[in-house]
């Protein structure tokens, strides 16, 4: 990478080095500590994760170390120079690609980090392709964790009631393990986006000779054409994607779902159900009822990254994916007769955040960030379940899924959809209703003590926050009373549904309540007093609001026993 640069190394009037780059000096030519100091004044920020552009001689990150006294995070996208120097709690990130540069970026950055990037001077002038690369993977990392979390805030208070209400349907459904490389007939996932439409016709051609799967609200397109799927895939527990279901009738298909999809949509299906885990952070309060371990998929921000996963599940054979467009294609947002389907004028100005991305026919094509999301996901899965399958793109339109093979569908078809396949979808179900209610209910009402404890433990914590009598500090004897409720805490949440509620607000505990420069002792002991009390009554709120569903759960299963 340096040959492609005239670099040059000099002393400065004070002895110290800095670096010249195709004319431009990255540290000042007379005191470069000083300059250091000064510029890591300025764009420090604590209790952030400090994300540099450009090393240089050192003396910029040498500055910013120095003031990252709460153990900060601190990494360093060098693509240009090669660093010599020994770097000690450094993360250093040398590739000069965007897809390269996002990999690493989703390698050491969570969730819960807030972000502080900082620009090395003349980083922008030396290479405007490369700092372009740097810019949008750290703008499409911020953007795909911003919509991450806003997802799990979103469904934070509807994933318990939905995981609770959909176990009375597990004691009749089984998990997808029953579908395990059950086929080795092509698969075909069938998402929304508007290049479906061109697909209905050759996917009433060759029906018999597939099998089909519908990703989430594609089932109405589907259905208003006179094409029944095998399988239909929902994981989204939102009311929006109820009413994609609420008003399908007589549907043959079989449902798949997570437990925590909207609990209302099982019902519609009157075929049996499959069902898997998409949180592996549920395994243990499932195992309480299921002596089997419940399959996981991987999946993304789309029912239909959820889809591709199920597909090289249940196939051995080869998969086409139709639909999947990612994209804005011909104005629109989805196929004909998708309840979400819109034009691209009516979609609200707040929405309309539009991106250029490489599309499927090598052309540019607009998105937005959700799609690129969700294409992002498609990526990694490919990467990790599809490299060694036979998988092809048939979409013809929309978007480009890097590594994917795209391929016309209608020649997937004539190539791989040769025979009929009617009698392989008979499955036979051998589920003991009775005995695993049996089995259930006792283990619930145990649950429902583990309620009682966590609210008493709460009130008290609460309470012994408001009786801290000091406005710097907390007395020994609240912090070992607080400790102590803590462990208890942790003990009664998991042997509860209550865990990934908790995460999300830990995560929001962690994410905004940071320190602020120069903060006095009794902001401090604000802030936390705040973050603490914030942190106790959402557990509360939660605890109380997932005992009325579990309650509803047990009343149900009462009547079933009845």
């Amino acid at each position: 990478m340096e040959s492609k640069y005239y670099i040059e190394y000099l002393n400065t009037k004070n002895g110290e080095k800095t670096v010249k780059i195709n004319d431009y000096f990255l540290h000042s030519k007379y005191n470069p500590s000083k300059e250091a100091s000064e510029f890591a004044d300025k764009n420090f920020k604590p209790e952030r994760l400090q994300l540099i552009y450009g090393y240089g001689a050192g003396h910029f990150v040498k500055a910013i170390q120095k003031k990252a006294k709460n153990g900060e995070k601190i990494i360093v996208i060098e693509p240009i120079l090669s660093i010599v120097d020994e770097l000690k709690d450094l993360i250093v990130i040398s590739a000069s690609s965007e897809a390269a540069i996002r990999e690493k970026l989703d390698e050491n950055i969570t969730l819960t980090d807030n972000i502080n990037v900082i620009i090395s001077p003349n980083y922008d002038k030396i290479d405007n392709y490369i700092y372009s690369q740097v810019l949008n993977a750290i703008n499409k990392k911020m953007h795909s964790d911003f919509v991450a979390e806003s997802t799990h805030r979103f469904f934070n208070k509807q994933w318990p009631e939905n995981y609770l209400l959909n176990l009375q349907y597990i004691l009749k459904d089984q998990s997808i393990l029953k579908l395990k490389e059950k086929y080795s007939a092509p698969v075909v996932i069938a998402s929304g986006g508007p290049s479906l439409t061109k697909q209905l016709d050759n996917l009433k051609l060759y029906r018999n000779n597939i099998i089909l799967i519908a990703a989430g609200s594609t089932v109405n397109t589907l259905l208003h054409n006179n094409i029944q799927p095998d399988y239909v895939i929902t994981v989204d527990g939102s009311e929006a994607n109820f009413n994609h279901f609420k008003d399908i009738k007589n549907i043959d298909s079989k449902i798949i779902y997570t437990l925590y999809n909207h609990h209302l949509i099982r019902p519609v299906f009157s075929n049996e159900g499959y069902y898997f885990t998409a949180n592996s952070t549920m395994d243990r309060h499932l195992q309480k009822f299921i002596e089997e371990p419940v399959p996981f998929l991987s999946g993304g921000t789309s029912v239909a990254n959820y889809a591709y996963s199920l597909a090289t599940y249940i196939t051995t054979g080869p998969i086409s994916i139709i639909g999947q467009d990612l994209a804005f294609t011909n104005n629109k947002t989805h196929a004909d007769f998708n309840k979400n389907s819109r034009q691209l004028e009516e979609i609200s100005e707040s929405e309309k955040i539009f991106i250029q991305i490489d599309g499927y026919y090598g052309e540019k094509v607009l998105s937005d960030y959700v799609f690129m999301t969700m294409k992002e996901s498609f990526e990694k899965l490919y990467k990790t379940l599809g490299e060694n399958r036979i998988v092809f793109n048939c979409t013809e339109g929309g978007a480009l899924i890097k590594g994917m093979k795209n391929m016309p569908f209608v020649e997937f078809l004539n190539k791989y959809a040769i025979n009929s396949i009617a009698t392989d979808r008979v499955d036979n179900p051998n589920v003991s209703f009775a005995q695993n209610l049996k089995k259930m209910l006792p283990e619930l009402e145990k649950e429902k003590e583990n309620y009682v404890q966590l609210k008493k433990l709460f009130k008290k914590s609460l309470d012994l926050l408001k009786s801290n009598n000091s406005k710097t500090n907390f007395s020994n004897d609240i912090l070992r009373k607080l400790d102590e409720n803590d462990e208890k805490i942790q003990k009664f949440s998991e042997r509860t549904v209550l865990e990934i509620s908790f995460q999300t607000i830990n995560i929001n505990v962690l994410k905004y309540f940071k320190p602020t420069k120069n903060e006095s002792s009794i902001d401090a002991y604000t802030r936390i007093y705040k973050q603490n009390k914030m942190l106790y009554s959402e557990m509360l709120e939660a605890t109380k609001e997932t005992e009325i569903h579990l309650e509803k759960l047990i009343g149900l299963l009462k009547k079933e026993r009845i």
